[in-house]
């Protein structure tokens, strides 16, 4: 499926909000006036060079990434200049894992430092707290160098103009491949880094390394008789479930409740649809009282963890690595993570399930959103627009390059051992690694894990059946002002609605007037700024 510009966009930031901390970030920081659909579509975007040093194992489309079998041999080395001035450069950031030990402690950021030439003074935040911690460091004006901006953050477009440097002289066009790893970012990226008609911050791209599908413990599934679960329908998939719970033991077939999942299973929009140029909320589908209903048997079969609406994302991702659920919603990046989190030992294994339609046939799975987030650069910065482009230049360097290896992987001896080619991380490397260069700026996902070639063959194949398949969000790219400011309201209470109504604490039949509340209390709005975007972008 070709990505077209209003389907796989990343501007869509604040059109798509997801449950976000209510803290005002911009108190006196007004949406700009100038930030139109029509002034950022005239921005001329990065040319696209693709590095082409590398050649993968699995060969991907403009929709499936490529894949690795083993890490090249002899990995090139892509830059040669220090990107860094010599002076410390400071950024703020989220962490997946746990916290990793300060600069004075780890080997790995001590390297880092020095391979960057200046000193990276990394403020960081758990994932659960960093929307919050973001938010109060915005309200307090203490900004970092470097800002790792949310994609949900409300009006981004008034916060970038007051707070972060314009980019579009250093990145427009060919001025990009100054900036080669810059440049190797896919052109659709970019867009969800156009504010104000002007280029604003750096991609981090995801796209389909962020499409979700249920994860699964293949190993607890294989101690089941269980080797090649493939359900048909929703009856066999709540079977399934049946078959992996057993709350005596402590362990219950899922993290959460599989609502998105289900939603797929009877074709549901992605956030938004468009038809004609005519915009519809996933809300106000039909299926939805469908999906509920059969999220509501789920939770009544007790196949979810009953801490599921209590806990936050850290505690699901320790009940899936603990083996107390089998199946986790989630990400081909956290199909990763998990395996750098595991504490099962090497029987541990994870897949991931196609979504089959409720009643047979073939689902349709969602694409996941372009960017993790924007990063911009503070305009107060004593550091020019230069060296903090290089720093991020320096970060974006592919799979195969050695500036990749050594990012990702760390110092051979301390942080990996060589399995062939392939460097597996030691008890060390997992715990000093994990500082969050990643949210600094990227390369697009490459399917990869060391020393399992089936995890990037599992990983492709499943890319490969769904991406004729996949459903995109129509509302990418597209500003909503609405959205900008009430989206996280609006999501959070369809959210709270939602839960009420699969624990049985509220009927179906509520689900109607909360649709109509959404729409009164600026879903309709919100419409209205998508299908005005939609024409003036000129419909694409």
């Amino acid at each position: 499926m070709p990505v077209s510009r209003r389907s796989f966009l990343g501007g869509g930031l604040a059109a798509a909000a997801v449950a976000v901390t209510g803290t005002p970030l911009l108190a006196g920081c007004a949406s700009d006036k100038k930030n139109t659909a029509a002034a950022n579509a005239a921005v001329k975007l990065p040319t696209y060079v693709k590095y082409g040093e590398v050649k993968p194992d699995l060969p991907g489309t403009d929709v499936v990434l490529d894949g690795f079998l083993k890490y090249p041999a002899s990995p090139v080395k892509a830059i040669t200049d220090v990107p860094g001035d010599g002076k410390p450069i400071t950024f703020m950031t989220n962490i997946p894992g746990a916290i990793p030990p300060a600069a004075d402690k780890n080997q790995f950021w001590q390297e880092v430092n020095k391979r960057l030439g200046s000193e990276l003074q990394i403020s960081m935040a758990s994932n659960d707290e960093y929307k919050d911690k973001f938010a109060t460091r915005i309200a307090g004006g203490d900004l970092p160098d470097i800002l790792n901006i949310p994609t949900d953050t409300p009006q981004i477009p008034g916060l970038v103009k007051s707070k972060c440097m314009d980019l579009t002289e250093h990145l427009s066009g060919d001025a990009a491949k100054k900036y080669p790893f810059l440049a190797n970012i896919p052109t659709e990226y970019w867009k969800g880094c156009v504010f104000n008609g002007a280029i604003y911050g750096v991609p981090v791209p995801r796209g389909m390394s962020r499409t979700s599908l249920p994860l699964y413990r293949t190993d607890l599934l294989a101690a089941k008789g269980i080797t090649d679960p493939a359900p048909k329908n929703f009856q066999e998939f709540f079977d399934l479930c049946k078959e992996m719970t057993s709350a005596k033991d402590n362990r219950w077939a899922w993290t959460r409740v599989p609502l998105s999942y289900l939603r797929m299973m009877l074709g549901l929009p992605n956030n938004w649809k468009e038809d004609g140029g005519k915009f519809t909320s996933m809300y106000e589908a039909d299926a939805n009282t469908e999906a509920l209903e059969a999220a509501r048997k789920l939770v009544a079969a007790g196949v979810v963890n009953p801490d599921a609406f209590n806990d936050k994302a850290s505690a699901r991702k320790q009940w899936f690595n603990g083996g107390i659920a089998a199946f986790d919603y989630d990400s081909f990046v956290a199909w990763n993570q998990y395996y750098n989190d595991n504490t099962a030992g090497p029987a541990f294994g994870v897949n991931m399930l196609d979504v089959p339609g409720f009643a047979g046939g073939e689902g349709k799975p969602w694409m996941g959103a372009a960017l993790n987030n924007v990063t911009s650069f503070n305009k107060d910065s004593k550091h020019s627009a230069e060296t903090l482009l290089k720093i991020a230049n320096w970060m974006a360097a592919p799979f195969g390059t050695e500036e990749y290896l050594f990012r990702k992987y760390g110092v051979a001896g301390r942080h990996y051992t060589l399995q062939g080619t392939d460097p597996v991380p030691t008890k060390v490397g997992t715990v000093e690694t994990g500082i969050g260069l990643q949210y600094i700026s990227d390369s697009t996902l490459a399917l990869y894990w060391a020393g399992k070639p089936d995890v990037p063959q599992k990983q492709h194949a499943i890319q490969a059946k769904v991406a004729d398949r996949l459903v995109y969000d129509a509302s990418y790219g597209l500003y909503s002002d609405t959205s900008s400011k009430k989206s996280a309201q609006l999501v959070k209470s369809m959210n709270d609605l939602e839960n009420q109504i699969v624990q049985g604490k509220k009927p179906v039949s509520d689900w109607a007037a909360g649709v109509k509340t959404f729409l009164s209390s600026g879903g309709e709005k919100i419409r209205g700024e998508l299908q005005d975007a939609f024409a003036t972008a000129g419909g694409k």
